[in-house]
């Protein structure tokens, strides 16, 4: 499980880890299980929260594009 802290406009992205195959079908990538996110606390304007996911899935922090 990775534990992340999300500001507004913050925000996570999960996809595909590297090598799976691009052809790989949903049900593929979610039969050992789904996508768990889990409030484990919040204050102000911060949330903080488990993402659990499938080995085949990776899961990164994602920040606003700098404008």
């Amino acid at each position: 499980m990775l534990i992340v802290s999300r500001k507004d406009a913050e925000s996570i992205e999960i996809r595909p880890s590297e090598g799976i195959d691009p052809n790989t079908t949903l049900a593929e990538l979610f039969e050992t299980g789904p996508i768990e996110i889990k409030v484990f606390s919040s204050s102000g304007k911060r949330v903080k929260m488990g993402v659990q996911a499938p080995t085949q899935l990776t899961i990164w922090r994602k920040s606003p594009a700098a404008g």
